[in-house]
């Protein structure tokens, strides 16, 4: 990047120096941003209040707390705080104020952070849709499991089903009483066109079975998730794992990620996951 002289900046657009414009700044990194107003009204803008020392309303949302205050609350601060009771009023606002902005920066954030973020997106879509979870991994040889996925992606497009594979991590508990740590590709679906709620659940039972599942997920949007036993002939026999909820699994149970599947081989480390609970 070009060395730009005292109050200049390189705009990377027109790709020469200019002039760093009012109310701007220029980041260690070199990218041009606005400078925090220190006070509402602009950084000439004295603060409000009693004496030099007085803050006034930091910004809008403190100015319309502030007006509130006074037209509710005035009398109830001039009794609790006397002489000082519009240096309260103020700091009072200016605090819920910035709670206020803080939760809008954090979602701003958090929409930058998960935009784009697949773990995400099966996240929403289990939210928001009807999906299920089924996997065809059987034990920790990797080769025979990757012919049984290809198995099981077969039979879900003769279904018609859609997919998008991930990362399950679960617990388990081996004959020898010692517990571990399994992981294996996994698979979220969707009914295809046309399928009702209960041929969709009749299904996801069906190829859990016969691709030797003991069980199968499945979701309705806004309801909890379902944990099907494959192996009972009564379709009503099912657990209740609850609600989709971001982040790793705190009672350490099934979790799972958007982890990108290479080749359809197990990544070796799993990404942001989501969990039922």
């Amino acid at each position: 990047m070009e060395t730009c002289k005292k109050g200049q900046y390189y705009c990377n657009t027109d790709k020469k120096c200019k002039p760093i414009p009012d109310g701007h700044t220029v980041r260690e990194d070199g990218f041009l941003v606005k400078e925090a107003k220190k006070y509402y009204g602009g950084k000439n803008t004295k603060p409000k209040g009693f004496g030099t020392d007085q803050r006034g309303p930091i910004n809008q949302e403190a100015e319309r707390i502030v007006r509130g205050m006074k037209a509710k609350s005035a009398g109830r601060f001039k009794k609790l705080y006397g002489k000082r009771d519009k240096e309260v009023m103020y700091a009072t606002a200016n605090k819920l104020a910035q709670k206020e902005q803080l939760k809008v920066m954090y979602y701003q954030d958090f929409i930058k952070l998960v935009e784009g973020n697949p773990t995400t997106r099966m996240l929403t879509k289990s939210k928001t849709q009807q999906t299920g979870n089924i996997s065809a991994d059987r034990g920790s040889d990797e080769k025979a499991n990757r012919a049984k996925r290809k198995g099981l992606e077969k039979d879900l497009k003769k279904k018609g089903i859609g997919y998008k594979k991930g990362v399950g991590e679960y617990k388990y508990k081996s004959d020898d009483g010692k517990e571990g740590t399994g992981r294996e590709v996994t698979y979220q679906t969707s009914p295809g066109k046309g399928m009702s709620k209960r041929r969709f659940g009749k299904v996801m039972r069906r190829l859990g079975r016969k691709h030797g599942q003991e069980s199968v997920i499945t979701k309705d949007k806004d309801k909890p998730a379902r944990l099907h036993d494959t192996q009972s002939k009564k379709p009503g026999k099912s657990a209740n794992l609850g609600k989709s909820n971001p982040g790793k699994n705190p009672k350490g149970e099934g979790e799972t990620s958007g982890t990108k599947i290479r080749s359809g081989k197990l990544p070796k480390t799993n990404k942001k996951a989501y969990h039922y609970n």
